[in-house]
């Protein structure tokens, strides 16, 4: 090889090296997650006597790698706290679950402090809670955003009562890689911004309604629109952050559930100090 391209040759390889190793290092950790699921029974007893059976079903993704046996641990632990509601003393995944499966039942059993989503909601059909002899609740618990060192989960709530389906319903929560903690407000906006993030959220509403004032967004059957506020119920997506709101809050059940998406360019005026919006 002629003497005078070997020194640019090692220059240049030099610097792809170098390159090479600046990028990784801002480079995403890969997560990978595997799925387990629980079958919970209970049953509680009416006020006529007789008892109303009661099935939760759990099906959970969950990281079962990241970086080293090390932070996977740790991110379970998170994910078992900010996601499984576990307490501290229960370290493993699958635990967390059973733990999870066993407080939903727990929660939906009525007792002297007041009756729960078992007993006390209405079901469409005129069904009196005397009458209802089965009450199921199936949770699947999902991954709908896994980029920028950041998870979403998507918990999907499903009730049936005398196997006739209620409610459906969706929560979120967003996990942080870098922080290894549950995403808040704080983490994305200044506070004396958030009305300005409410106003925005409407403005959208009508823009993707098509709707010019207040007036025609209650045409379109959203009756409560002094409740849509930014609310922790969030997840990330590719193009922006999306509110979603459970059923009867801002609009009538018919219309299900609102969800509404402000991309992360129009978000950005709203931004704090090493806010995760930096990232995209």
């Amino acid at each position: 090889m002629n003497r005078f391209l070997v020194f640019p040759l090692i220059l240049a390889l030099a610097f792809c090296v170098l390159g090479g190793c600046s990028d990784a290092g801002k480079q995403e950790s890969k997560v990978d997650f595997a799925t387990d699921s629980v079958v919970q029974l209970g049953a509680f007893k009416k006020s006529n006597g007789e008892m109303c059976q009661m099935k939760v079903n759990v099906v959970v993704a969950y990281p079962v790698a990241y970086k080293d046996s090390m932070a996977v641990r740790e991110l379970q632990q998170v994910f078992n706290r900010e996601v499984l509601h576990a307490p501290k003393g229960i370290s493993q995944v699958k635990d967390a679950i059973k733990f999870y499966a066993q407080s939903l039942v727990n929660n939906n059993t009525p007792s002297q402090a007041g009756a729960t989503r078992a007993s006390n909601d209405t079901i469409t059909g005129e069904i009196d809670e005397i009458d209802i002899d089965h009450f199921e609740l199936s949770v699947i618990i999902s991954v709908v955003y896994n980029a920028h060192n950041i998870i979403s989960f998507c918990k999907e709530e499903t009730i049936k009562k005398n196997n006739y389906t209620t409610s459906v319903t969706h929560h979120y929560v967003s996990l942080d890689l870098d922080s290894l903690k549950r995403i808040t407000l704080s983490d994305l906006f200044r506070d004396d911004c958030i009305d300005q993030v409410t106003n925005s959220l409407k403005k959208q509403l009508m823009s993707d309604k098509g709707a010019g004032n207040e007036d025609e967004l209650n045409d379109f059957g959203y009756f409560n629109l002094p409740n849509l506020t930014v609310s922790g119920n969030f997840f990330f997506t590719p193009d922006g952050i999306t509110w979603s709101f459970d059923p009867g809050v801002i609009a009538v059940a018919s219309v299900g559930e609102p969800t509404i998406n402000i991309d992360y360019d129009d978000l950005m005026q709203f931004k704090g100090d090493n806010s995760l919006l930096d990232r995209f």
